[in-house]
C-alpha cells in the first residue's frame, strides 16, 4: 500500500508568516497529528541548529506546529539529543540549551519547554529492542523513550555520510543517546596515543566496561573488554583517545535505519512526520555556516510514513534541480541505500501518493 504524503508549496517570495500559515493548513488537512492523544507527553523532535548555522527550521514555524499540538495535549515539549563531535556546543545539555535559546527555541517564544532528551552529558538512554542485522537493541535517549507520541520536524538536506538527511536520519541519530550515535558511526576499539595522556582519569571514570587503566601516568586499554561505545573519546581533552571511523557508508546507513526502526517501534504508530524543503543545503544543520541553497525552496510535506515522506522529498528536490544534487554533492554515497533498507525492514513504503494541499 502506497504511503500518503501531503504537500504544501512554498516559494522564495513566501514570508515567514505565510509559511506559518501554509504549515497550519498542511497540518489541518493531513493526518499527521492523528497519532497524538489528549494528555500525551508529546515530543516535538527537531534540530536546533549549530552555532552560526542559518538553514535550520525557523522557530516561528516550530511555534505554529507546537500550537497545533497544543490543541490536543498540554504536555508537549521540544527536544533533541546531544552530539558526539567535540567541536560543537551541543555536546552537553547546558550549552545545547543555550544554542536552542539563541535560535529562538525557548518557552517564552514557542510556548512549550525545551528538553535535551539524553541528559546533561548525553548518557541517559533506555534500551529498546530492534532485532536487526547490526543491533539487537538500540540506545534511545530517555526522554524520547518515555514520551507517548512524537511529531518529527525535519529540515531535509544533503549529508556527508548518508547522502541525504531526512526524517529517517532525524529519528535515528537525533533520538539516540551519544553512545547510540557512536554505535551507528563505529564499532571498533578506540586508538590510544599514550604520549598525549595527562593521566587525568576522566576516561577511566566513564568507561562502562572498566577496560581502561592508568599505569605509570599513561592510559592503556583492554581491547577484549571494550564495548566500542566511545565514551572515553568524548571526555578526553588531550586527544589521547580517538575513534577509528571505520564503518563503510553502506553499513552506516543500515545501522542508522535500524536505529530509526527501533525508535519508530518504541512509539508504535504514534509518530507524525513533517519535512521542510526550504533552504535545502549540501550539508546538514550541524555545520556552523551559512550554506548556499542547492535548489529553490519547494515546500513542506506531511506524512505518517517516514520512508514515503523522505522518498517524496528527494523526488521533488531532484525534479526541481533537474539532476541528482545529493549524488553531486557527495558522490561517494548512495543515498538510496537507507530508503531501500528501511522499506525492506517494514519501516515504510517507497511508493507514495502525493496530495497537494491548496493554499
Amino acid at each position: 500500500m502506497a504511503g500518503k504524503v501531503y504537500y504544501a508549496r512554498v516559494g522564495k517570495t513566501d514570508t515567514i508568516p505565510s509559511v506559518s500559515s501554509k504549515l497550519r493548513t498542511l497540518i489541518e488537512k493531513s493526518a499527521v497529528l492523528s497519532p497524538i492523544k489528549k494528555g500525551d507527553f508529546t515530543a516535538i523532535k527537531l534540530h536546533f541548529g549549530e552555532e552560526g548555522n542559518t538553514g535550520h527550521i525557523k522557530h516561528e514555524w516550530v511555534k505554529e506546529a507546537a500550537k497545533c499540538v497544543g490543541m490536543i495535549t498540554d504536555n508537549s515539549f521540544l527536544a533533541d539529543s546531544n552530539v558526539i563531535y567535540k567541536a560543537s556546543r551541543r555536546t552537553n545539555a547546558i550549552d545545547h540549551l543555550k544554542i536552542a535559546s539563541e535560535h529562538g527555541f525557548r518557552f517564552s517564544s514557542i510556548g512549550v519547554p525545551v528538553l535535551i532528551a539524553d541528559g546533561l552529558r548525553g548518557r541517559n538512554f533506555i534500551e529498546v529492542p530492534v532485532n536487526g542485522k547490526h543491533f539487537k537493541k538500540i540506545k534511545m535517549a530517555s526522554d524520547f523513550a518515555n514520551a507517548d507520541s512524537m511529531l518529527v520536524l525535519t529540515h531535509v538536506t544533503g549529508h556527508i555520510l548518508t547522502g541525504v538527511g531526512g526524517a529517517l536520519k532525524n529519528i535515528a541519530m537525533g533520538c539516540s543517546s551519544r553512545r547510540g550515535k557512536y554505535e551507528q558511526h563505529c564499532g571498533t576499539v578506540p586508538e590510544i596515543n599514550p604520549e598525549h595522556c595527562v593521566a587525568c582519569g576522566q576516561c577511566v571514570a566513564v568507561c562502562p566496561a572498566g577496560c581502561l587503566k592508568i599505569s605509570g601516568k599513561k592510559i592503556s586499554i583492554d581491547e577484549k573488554s571494550c564495548l566500542g561505545c566511545g565514551e572515553c573519546a568524548v571526555v578526553c581533552k588531550t586527544r589521547a583517545i580517538e575513534i577509528r571511523w571505520s564503518e563503510t557508508l553502506e553499513n552506516l546507513q543500515e545501522k542508522m535505519v535500524e536505529y530509526a526502526k527501533g525508535v519508530a517501534g518504541a512509539f508504535g504508530s504514534r509518530i507524525g512526520y513533517i519535512n521542510f524543503l526550504i533552504r535545502v543545503t549540501k550539508d546538514c544543520d550541524c555545520l556552523a555556516k551559512d550554506d548556499p541553497d542547492i535548489v529553490n525552496d519547494l515546500g513542506i510535506l506531511a506524512s505518517n510514513d517516514p520512508v514515503a515522506i523522505d522518498k517524496a522529498s528527494i523526488d521533488l528536490i531532484l525534479a526541481a534541480a533537474k539532476k541528482d544534487v545529493f549524488a553531486e554533492g557527495h558522490p561517494e554515497t548512495d543515498w538510496s541505500k537507507q530508503l531501500k533498507y528501511a522499506s525492506s525492514l517494514g519501516l515504510g513504503n517507497m511508493k507514495y501518493e502525493l496530495e497537494e494541499v491548496p493554499e
